[in-house]
């Protein structure tokens, strides 16, 4: 039960707020909001909800700049707490959104990715061969799918004939175990293709699990899952972290996120290909302009491909660009 409104303090409304939220969203939303609303309550969780002003907020946004968090994380920490109180305002505990008018300068940065070179990545897979993750981390540089989108991949998805996947489920931590569930946005679910190689360390990888699954018969835990521990239940992701953190520090490589194994992709392919449209349908992006914004930084090509003599664009012959 709720506090009188006199009473009722920013944290009290918060965890409010949160239960009702999480009875409607996924388990990896709701604990994204958690982590943003003990950055709150730490600063404002005992202000009375009704004495709560912009000053408060301003103060909080300083304290999380402060704690060098980023400010992309720094400006959603900020939209918890609008998207809270624009629900208190709903629920006339208070009069107006005081979090409204407290916005962060978005200042322009350059995002830039870490990827490695392809000498890079063919030293990491053979290094990672004695490893059970090899076929993962293969997949993983070639395909440029997420962490959660490998995990979550099943046989039935997956068409080697054809050479192609279909992403249609994710698998992700949550307090206890693991979370399966649907991509996370509609641009998500799509088709991958692969070549030929792929489809060798994925036939080797089949022929693997069922001969671990004919051993431990009854005791073998059928999830259908194409990358599963040796009973053949779900990986969980600090498994992934695990052994690549373990494969690189042992071959002295440079540091990489299993998210980095993403970032390569698109940056190999890029540079082979350069048709960042193409790259970003198979990455899953909304907009092509969430990939050029990723991976400017391979994309010169484009500024020195239009970098034309005036006399060649009154030309009336057309040019075609690489």
């Amino acid at each position: 039960m709720l506090p009188t409104h006199e009473r009722l303090t920013v944290g009290d409304w918060l965890q409010t707020w949160l239960q009702a939220k999480a009875s409607k969203a996924a388990p990896t939303y709701t604990l994204k909001l958690e982590a943003h609303i003990r950055h709150i309550t730490q600063a404002l969780g005992s202000v009375e909800l009704r004495k709560l002003r912009p000053a408060h907020v301003h103060a909080l946004a300083q304290k999380l700049e402060a704690k060098n968090l980023a400010p992309s994380y720094r400006r959603e920490v900020l939209c918890t707490l609008e998207a809270a109180l624009e629900r208190a305002v709903a629920m006339e505990l208070i009069p107006r959104n005081v979090a409204r008018p407290v916005k962060l300068e978005s200042a322009q940065q350059v995002r830039k990715v870490k990827a490695w070179d392809a000498q890079t990545v063919s030293r990491f897979l053979e290094a990672s061969k004695p490893y059970r993750l090899y076929p993962l981390f293969y997949l993983g540089f070639a395909t440029g799918l997420r962490r959660e989108e490998l995990l979550g991949l099943r046989w039935q998805d997956v068409d080697l004939p054809g050479r192609a996947l279909r992403v249609e489920q994710t698998l992700t931590p949550v307090k206890g175990g693991v979370h399966i569930g649907p991509p996370k946005s509609r641009a998500s679910r799509r088709v991958v293709s692969f070549g030929l190689d792929v489809v060798a360390v994925l036939e080797d990888w089949r022929k693997r699990q069922r001969e671990e699954a004919r051993i431990l018969g009854d005791h073998w835990q059928d999830t259908g899952l194409v990358f599963t521990s040796s009973t053949g239940q779900p990986l969980h992701p600090r498994n992934v972290n695990r052994d690549m953190a373990a494969i690189i520090k042992r071959h002295e490589l440079p540091p990489l996120s299993p998210h980095g194994m993403r970032h390569t992709h698109a940056t190999l392919l890029a540079q082979k290909t350069k048709q960042i449209e193409l790259v970003s349908r198979r990455l899953g992006h909304a907009r092509p302009s969430i990939t050029l914004d990723l991976y400017r930084h391979v994309a010169a090509w484009e500024l020195e491909e239009v970098a034309l003599p005036l006399s060649e664009l009154l030309s009336p012959s057309p040019r075609t660009l690489n």
